[in-house]
């Protein structure tokens, strides 16, 4: 009994084509579709290789470099490679090697900063020693120093600079990292390139108005420190906060 026609068109025309897989399955078998649908989880430690050597196109060359490079030295090993070790193996040359040292890297990098305990802020003087930097300026540097419930620093951002007085600054660019970061309290510090410690009426004004300000967001202002090149004045120390 011969099919319908409509059928007939969707059977294989040759035994050829019966004994090759649907292009559905095989492109989820992919590396790079696997990656895209289920996440980096679901790949294998040579598969992600593989992908970052060639852009997701399997090779029986790159396959067989993936599994003697981890059967060698595991991944630790493999992620310390510099870009003329990597460019030994076949079918990696000096732009994918150097793909390959840079992601590792940033790697790296990534877990070191999870792991780095963050500083803590106990007084001006450890506030200080987060900004003693702005010494050595020319001109005029505000900066923002974010804490958590701990005191401990979770952000610090340079909010101006120029050679214009701190008094410029308006109060959300001051708060907006405070509010993205859920920052609990903050301090300021600016440099006078002056090199006079001594605040001015502006710089007392500009920071009982931040005060106000970060009030209506609960969030306190702990301090403004003004840094020179003789050390720091803290305007809480100073009563004027």
């Amino acid at each position: 009994m011969k099919p319908p026609e409509e059928v007939r068109e969707a059977w294989p025309q040759s035994a050829a084509e019966a004994a090759r897989p649907p292009r559905e399955l095989v492109r989820g078998l992919r590396p790079l579709t696997r990656l895209k649908e289920h996440g980096p989880g679901a790949l294998t430690d040579g598969e992600l290789l593989g992908i970052l050597a060639a852009d997701g196109r399997r090779s029986a060359r790159v396959e067989a470099a993936d599994a003697a490079l981890l059967a060698r030295g595991g991944l630790e090993r493999v992620s310390r490679r510099n870009v003329k070790e990597w460019t030994r193996v076949p079918g990696i040359g000096q732009a994918v090697a150097c793909r390959m040292v840079a992601a590792f890297e940033l790697r790296r990098r990534a877990a070191f900063k999870r792991t780095r305990p963050k500083p803590r802020i106990d007084g001006p003087r450890s506030a200080w020693r987060q900004v003693r930097h702005l010494a050595r300026a020319r001109r005029e540097h505000l900066v923002g120093i974010y804490l958590d419930a701990q005191n401990s620093v979770i952000h610090r951002e340079t909010l101006s600079i120029g050679s214009l007085n701190t008094t410029r600054t308006h109060p959300r660019e001051i708060l907006y990292p405070a509010v993205r970061h859920l920052a609990l309290a903050f301090i300021l510090a600016h440099n006078h390139p002056s090199g006079c410690p001594d605040p001015s009426t502006e710089d007392v004004e500009f920071t009982a108005s931040i005060r106000r300000a970060s009030e209506l967001f609960g969030i306190e202002l702990y301090d403004h420190l003004i840094v020179t090149a003789d050390g720091f004045t803290s305007l809480r120390e100073r009563g004027l906060l």
